[in-house]
């Protein structure tokens, strides 16, 4: 059971602020199940058929050049999750910089 469900089975007050991840406190940068869902349903709307949901860090250009630059460690053989790799961070952040928009 969740936690919530235990404290109302007791008859006890349920405290989101004491749980790792509530609805009521998102983590940072987090998409709660809703806004996944109407993102989700907009984006087949429009007939999407790839849906990229947003995650509040980055805007959608950093976030595409990331899945990018991931993609090619697998064509360009460099190792997995390589933008934090110590060899490869600073050749990574040249990457965004090269590739981004200028606005």
């Amino acid at each position: 059971k969740t936690e919530r469900e235990e404290k109302v089975a007791k008859g006890e007050d349920f405290d989101a602020s004491k749980v790792f991840f509530h609805e009521d406190k998102p983590a940072d940068g987090a998409w709660m199940p809703k806004q996944v869902v109407d993102f989700m349903i907009e984006e087949l709307d429009k007939g999407r058929f790839y849906i990229i949901c947003p995650d509040n860090d980055v805007d959608r250009e950093t976030d595409n050049l990331r899945m990018t630059w991931t993609m090619q460690d697998i064509t360009q053989d460099r190792p997995p999750l390589s933008r934090w790799h110590p060899e490869y961070k600073d050749k990574f952040t040249a990457f965004l910089e090269e590739n981004k928009s200028k606005k």
